[in-house]
């Protein structure tokens, strides 16, 4: 039933509950964060029946304006669109409104970057890694193996690795986050992965097999890996400390966590691996974003490429006769 009074913000708020339902808590936390910041601002004293395009329109120009001390990345500012246009279809599916207001959520194409080390720099850091042993160091290898998301490896337990099969079993991740409350403090979340896809086997290379064992507890499969306890799991921050503290010894620049993925990534693409398989062991939900973010992003892929192309010249082969210095056009 159509309410003329109904507020913009009151049918966020229904839209909220119904999130909070359908979602999981990480995707309802995230999109609580956006409305508040964002959204339910903007929109505070709007009724509903004066919501127009061009409202709309000016509020997606308010996202997109550079004037921000903080401008929003393309990805946040497509989400939030993406939050609102959701809105926008309860509104007309409620009777709210007569027509579904749209807003775009395409935005000009930027190149993700993608941050990786470079060949030498992960021969350098495995040297570390093999030279002073730790469960730390351990999981790093195994991150650099696998592609697993920082969450992924700190809520790995024994049970999740398959020794004699060589596999591991990705169901859990942990995250740390924000409190729905007034204290606006964070908790750690042990919870499902973040898509279908993220639930998935991860064949493992033989050679980590050793590296790992000294370290598993076969009459405890519970314990995780990195807290070698069953009652909880590391923080990531914490294991992203341990992380830091490892590049710095081994002479190595600071990457963020998602750069160890990010390179399994490049260094899978450099060897051949086809992206519907590269998905499949990231997790991705959709092979999109395994194209958009890692083929024909690297440097050294497309050097290999050019390689290749290299190869067929003749000049390869054959030396070049000298040119005479006085060769006019």
């Amino acid at each position: 039933m159509k309410n003329e009074t109904m507020y913009f913000n009151d049918l966020l708020s229904i839209w909220l509950e119904k999130q909070k339902q359908a979602r999981a808590l990480s995707t309802y936390v995230k999109y609580r964060h956006l409305a508040d910041r964002y959204i339910s601002p903007y929109f505070r004293s709007i009724q509903l029946s004066k919501v127009d395009l061009p409202m709309l329109q000016t509020f997606r120009n308010s996202l997109l304006s550079p004037d921000s001390l903080h401008p929003l990345g393309n990805g946040t500012i497509r989400c939030i669109l993406l939050l609102v246009n959701s809105i926008l279809r309860l509104s007309y599916e409620t009777g709210q409104t007569n027509g579904i207001l749209y807003l775009p959520p395409r935005l000009p194409k930027k190149r993700p970057e993608v941050p990786v080390f470079t060949l030498q720099e992960q021969k350098q850091l495995e040297h570390y890694l093999t030279a002073h042993t730790g469960i730390s160091e351990a999981v790093i290898y195994l991150g650099l193996y696998t592609g697993l998301r920082v969450g992924e490896l700190c809520a790995l337990r024994w049970e999740n690795i398959h020794f004699s099969d060589r596999y591991l079993h990705v169901r859990h991740t942990v995250q740390r986050l924000t409190r729905l409350d007034t204290t606006h403090k964070s908790e750690l979340i042990l919870s499902g992965p973040k898509s279908i896809s993220s639930n998935r086997l991860v064949p493992l290379p033989a050679f980590l097999l050793p590296i790992l064992q000294p370290y598993s507890h076969p009459e405890h499969p519970d314990y995780f890996l990195l807290s070698q306890s069953a009652s909880s799991p590391m923080d990531p921050r914490t294991f992203q400390n341990h992380y830091q503290r490892i590049l710095s010894q081994a002479g190595l620049r600071y990457l963020n966590f998602h750069a160890i993925r990010h390179t399994f990534a490049t260094r899978c693409i450099t060897n051949g691996m086809d992206p519907k398989t590269l998905s499949e062991i990231l997790g991705h939900s959709d092979l999109k974003v395994t194209l958009e973010y890692y083929f024909h992003s690297s440097l050294e892929f497309k050097k290999e490429q050019i390689d290749r192309l290299t190869a067929l010249s003749p000049a390869v082969h054959t030396s070049l006769p000298d040119m005479p210095h006085n060769m006019t056009d």
